[in-house]
C-alpha cells in the first residue's frame, strides 16, 4: 500500500504536527500536500487527486463537511473531529475513521491501520457511507466546542458554555468565569445547539437556559435575564424573544 496524503486543516501547527506524526508511515503513506481552508481543499485535491484526506471539521466558512460535500471524487477521509461520543459511533458504522485533538500517536496507527484494511474496498461503498455519516452528524446537536488558547486548542463542554455573544464582528463563547472568540456565528450556533437547552434572547445573544437565575423586567417593555456566571451578567430580551423564554 502507499497512499497519498493531503491535510487539511486552518491551524498551520496542527497541519505541521500530523504532517510529522505521519513521517512515521512514509513507506506507505505520503504527504503531498496541505490546505489552509475549505475553498483551497476543494481546488487541491480535485488538482492532486490524494488517495486519502486527514480533514479538519471546524474550519470558518467551508468547513470539513461542506468540503466533503462538495467533491465529486472522494478520496478515504479520516476527519479530525472534537464530536462527543454518540456522534463518534456514526464515525465507526460507517467505515470511516477519525482522529480527535489533540492527535495521540497510537491513535493515528489505527487510522493508518483502517486505510490498510480500506484499500481494496469498493470507493462507491465507502462514498455511500460518507453522505450517511454528514446526514447522521447535521442532525446531532454539538456536544463540545473547540476554542484556542495560544498555541493550544481546548475542548470545552457545551453544558458549561454559560451564552454566547456577538460584539464587534466577533463571536464569544463565556463558561463560569472565561471567554473565548470562535469562528461560528450566531445563526451558525442554532443549527448546531440542543435547542431544549440554548435559547436566542437577542440579536446578539444566546443563552443556556440552566443559567438563567432570573428574568426581571427592564423599561420600554424589555426584560433582562440575570445570569449566573462569575460576573453576574445581565442581558437584555428582545420583545420577540419574552414569551418564549416565559415558557421555559
Amino acid at each position: 500500500m502507499h497512499l497519498r496524503a493531503l491535510i487539511i486543516d486552518d491551524e498551520e501547527l496542527a497541519r505541521k504536527r500530523l504532517h510529522k506524526m505521519l513521517q512515521d508511515f512514509k513507506s506507505e503513506l505520503e504527504v503531498v500536500d496541505e490546505a489552509g481552508n475549505g475553498e483551497e481543499a476543494v481546488k487541491k485535491i480535485e488538482e492532486i487527486r490524494p488517495d486519502v484526506i486527514f480533514l479538519d471539521i471546524q474550519m470558518p466558512g467551508c468547513d470539513g463537511f461542506e468540503v466533503a460535500r462538495r467533491l465529486y471524487i472522494k478520496p478515504f477521509i479520516v476527519f479530525v473531529t472534537a464530536y462527543d461520543e454518540y456522534a463518534l459511533k456514526a464515525f465507526e458504522e460507517n467505515s470511516v475513521d477519525y482522529l480527535l485533538k489533540p492527535i495521540d500517536r497510537k491513535r493515528l496507527e489505527k487510522a493508518v491501520e483502517k486505510l490498510r484494511r480500506l484499500f481494496n474496498v469498493s470507493k462507491p461503498q465507502l462514498n455511500e457511507n460518507v453522505e450517511r455519516l454528514l446526514s447522521q452528524l447535521a442532525s446531532a446537536p454539538v456536544k463540545r466546542m473547540q476554542v484556542k488558547s495560544g498555541d493550544k486548542i481546548l475542548l470545552i463542554n457545551v453544558d458549561d458554555i454559560v451564552y454566547f455573544e456577538a460584539k464587534d464582528k466577533y463571536t464569544f463563547l463565556h463558561t463560569f468565569d472565561q471567554k473565548h472568540i470562535i469562528d461560528f456565528t450566531l445563526a451558525d450556533l442554532e443549527g448546531k445547539l440542543d435547542k431544549a437547552n440554548f435559547i436566542r434572547i437577542h440579536r446578539s445573544s444566546i443563552i443556556n437556559l440552566k443559567y438563567i437565575r432570573e428574568l426581571v423586567k427592564w423599561f420600554g417593555g424589555k426584560y433582562k435575564v440575570r445570569l449566573t456566571d462569575k460576573n453576574r451578567t445581565e442581558l437584555v430580551v428582545s420583545r420577540g424573544y419574552v414569551d418564549q423564554i416565559q415558557k421555559m
